[in-house]
């Protein structure tokens, strides 16, 4: 049952549209927000207004410095046996130069154990890890979508070979190549200039009426270059966002503290999560657990994940039926900005669009294409993780037997037991 404090929350979560309004300005306004652009500081600033109006205590931007790129052109050129171009994107973190030769067609990492690629080019799908196939000899790395009509993706590689990707469709078609061939020669060059950059984490507090801890509301607010970034992960930020305007009017009722962070260049490794953690580590104690969103609010129904903590699955059971959603719940590893905490031994989970465990169904979405734009997000389902997020912030602060952290010892245990 609902209580009247979450009764409120209920009737702002539904009847406020100012999730889809602000992200709306954040991608139309201020586009992809790459990490250490003028784009993505002005976005930090635009956030930290939003905290402002909404009373949120605090509020501040926290710079930090990571290894990031300015993205150049790219090309790739078929050489025999029929000369063509294709059209390609220049990965982020990619080394500048070129690479020519024989064209091969991988499917999954352990075919790199019987392919002779020394000297090679690889054309790989579903995200072939690119240091396996440098360790195998590749001198290049070409990546094409493994979903029709996505276009070519985006995603930042390790600096090792040059590295480009194409759409599915010329993928297929430089495999058709191959088979038809028997052999393929191509050449491509890419352009990256890789150098410090600086960015902003985008943080603001609600103060409540007791000190039990605090729960961490976060998301990342930075994308890449191609799109407007609106799935990944603009809605994260702005459903975080409403969640602190919501607390902020009940936080008399509140029996701890809240903190909504809007991180940046977690695309390039989770950077500002990191030094938010280095930076508060006299924190951390405190924190009772962190959501930390993700692609989400996009059209599947919004489900709610925990990083392997079974104990708290009587918790989200009971939520579920309190506030009447369908909110699938899972145990899994969530988004990378959880790690830096997960790390910690903090509990952490997310809230996120449908979709089965595993790295190929979030490849099936828009993130990280150039379709990844503001018109993909509904207002129904960001009211839906506001109400979600909201809610239980609330159940979390108030419980009197929440999980304690890990210590570093099951930390390791579990990452071991999931690596088996």
């Amino acid at each position: 049952m609902l209580n009247e404090i979450e009764k409120r929350i209920i009737g702002e979560a539904y009847t406020s549209s100012r999730p889809l309004e602000n992200l709306t300005t954040l991608c139309d306004d201020y586009g992809g927000r790459f990490a250490g652009t003028e784009e993505n500081r002005e976005a930090a600033e635009y956030i930290m207004g939003i905290y402002e109006e909404y009373g949120l205590g605090d509020p501040r931007l926290e710079p930090f410095t990571f290894q990031g790129c300015e993205v150049g052109e790219s090309s790739l050129r078929v050489r025999g046996p029929t000369a063509k171009d294709v059209p390609t994107l220049t990965l982020p973190m990619t080394p500048s130069g070129s690479a020519e030769g024989e064209l091969v067609a991988v499917e999954t990492a352990s075919d790199l154990e019987s392919l002779d690629a020394e000297g090679k080019i690889i054309l790989g799908t579903n995200r072939l890890p690119l240091r396996a196939c440098v360790e195998a000899g590749a001198v290049g790395f070409v990546w094409m979508h493994p979903f029709p009509m996505m276009g070519p993706p985006t995603g930042v590689v390790p600096q090792l070979v040059p590295a480009v990707s194409i759409k599915h469709e010329d993928g297929l078609m430089l495999r058709r190549l191959i088979d038809l061939r028997g052999s393929v020669s191509v050449e491509f060059q890419t352009g990256c200039e890789v150098f410090e950059r600086e960015s902003w984490n985008v943080c603001g507090d609600v103060k409540g009426d007791g000190d039990d801890g605090y729960v961490l509301l976060g998301g990342h607010y930075d994308g890449h270059e191609i799109a407007q970034a609106a799935f990944d992960c603009g809605a994260a930020c702005m459903a975080v966002t409403e969640m602190g305007r919501i607390l902020n009017t009940v936080s008399d009722g509140l029996d701890g503290d809240v903190r909504v962070v809007c991180f940046s260049a977690e695309e390039f490794g989770f950077w500002g999560s990191r030094d938010y953690a280095k930076r508060h580590a006299d924190e951390m104690t405190d924190m009772l657990f962190t959501y930390q969103l993700d692609c989400n609010g996009g059209h599947e129904p919004q489900m709610a994940t925990v990083d392997y903590w079974p104990e708290l699955e009587p918790f989200y059971a009971r939520l579920r039926n309190d506030l009447g959603l369908p909110m699938p719940f899972d145990q899994r590893m969530g988004p990378g900005d959880s790690r830096a905490f997960h790390e910690l031994g903090v509990p952490t989970g997310s809230i996120i669009d449908y979709r089965e465990p595993g790295r190929l169904p979030l490849l099936k979405t828009v993130r990280h294409t150039e379709y990844d734009t503001v018109d993909k997000i509904n207002l129904r389902h960001l009211q839906d993780d506001v109400a979600i997020g909201a809610i239980s912030t609330t159940r979390m602060l108030a419980s009197k037997d929440w999980p304690r952290h890990r210590s570093k010892e099951e930390v390791d245990e579990l990452k071991r037991r999931l690596s088996d």
